[in-house]
């Protein structure tokens, strides 16, 4: 058997390598014994814990409750809460412990950080949240045109052919959104495989820049790409840089007024091509900036849908960019216009 020393060094063991912190308080609701985690937890050196009373801590109320609530009760409970001065959200489960009798000897009180799967829930709901949002305003426009036709709308040509050609904007509006969501749940999940090559920007951009010819032209816009003769090949999926700069061209097509100028540059920074996009256009506002790249955010919701935006463009940049180890950025000043960027490793 093991002596009363040896397994006394085999809990402290147990405990000191626990990720979640583990406090034991005897009936006199003063801690008897403490792990690392419950240090770093409580923000005490070495030992600190140990001897102290429950309202000598710098702890939630609500869990010194918890404790001796269970030290009178001999009833675990567990609640969840945030732990003073941290941020974090724990999941506090306490049960106690009791003699041969049934007296409760002690209370173990343990605490798990749940913080990344409530943060990761609330995302989950916002997404869900945005995602139905998006689909019912198409699909709530598609039915009414519908229902107008068959009631009759459709006896008149003219006005039969304008309600199906809003039902097919609306329609490829969804196909965009749809795909797109596709292309995110892939890039997030890593289900896409990259292939990474040296690839030529300058002539993917060449050619992004033929296929987004006919959008240019609408607007008579005036596109200009400025790039060093001796410009370094970058390591990337051509495909999914073609993504990339296809959302941001777009980007910025989209922001841009008639007769607006785009600038494209390439500059070499260090080991690093980076790519800007430049517009006159009507800017972003200094708060709005740092959450151009999340999920369905826009500027201006209502000129972006009617623009066939999807909201998911700029994630998308942002997904492929990081995966590819670069980064994303913009700077923006409201009335003059909006640079967006993105750097790739060049080989």
């Amino acid at each position: 058997m093991l002596s009363l020393l040896q397994e006394q060094r085999r809990i402290q063991g147990i405990l000191a390598s626990m990720v979640d912190a583990v406090l034991v308080v005897d009936t006199h609701a003063r801690i008897s014994l403490a792990n690392k985690a419950a240090e770093n937890l409580f923000l005490v050196r070495e030992g600190a814990l140990e001897g102290k009373r429950l309202d000598e801590i710098d702890g939630d109320q609500e869990v010194s409750g918890m404790i001796c609530h269970v030290l009178t009760t001999g009833k675990e409970v567990f609640t969840e809460t945030t732990i003073n001065p941290s941020t974090q959200i724990f999941r506090v489960h306490v049960v106690p412990i009791k003699d041969p009798d049934g007296m409760v000897e002690a209370a173990v009180a343990v605490f798990h950080d749940v913080t990344d799967a409530r943060n990761f829930d609330q995302m989950r709901s916002g997404f869900v949240a945005n995602v139905s949002h998006e689909l019912r305003t198409p699909l709530t426009s598609i039915k009414g045109f519908v229902e107008t036709l068959l009631d009759g709308a459709m006896e008149n040509s003219d006005t039969c052919r304008r309600f199906l050609s809003i039902i097919e904007t609306e329609t490829e509006r969804l196909t965009r959104l749809i795909d797109d969501l596709l292309s995110l749940s892939s890039l997030e999940s890593n289900d896409r495989n990259i292939h990474l090559k040296p690839v030529c920007l300058a002539r993917s951009m060449r050619s992004i820049m033929n296929i987004m010819g006919p959008q240019i032209s609408d607007k008579h816009l005036h596109v200009e790409f400025i790039y060093p003769q001796s410009i370094p090949r970058i390591l990337a999926d051509e495909d999914l840089l073609g993504q990339v700069l296809i959302n941001l061209l777009d980007n910025a097509i989209k922001y841009t007024p008639v007769e607006g100028k785009i600038f494209i540059r390439c500059r070499q920074r260090d080991s690093r091509l980076i790519i800007y996009f430049t517009d006159t256009g009507l800017g972003i506002p200094r708060d709005s900036i740092p959450r151009v790249f999340e999920r369905f955010y826009r500027v201006d919701k209502a000129r972006s849908r009617n623009q066939g935006g999807t909201g998911l463009g700029l994630a998308i940049v942002k997904h492929i960019v990081e995966s590819h180890g670069g980064e994303v950025f913009v700077d923006s000043e409201v009335g003059k216009g909006s640079t967006f960027g993105a750097s790739f490793l060049s080989v």
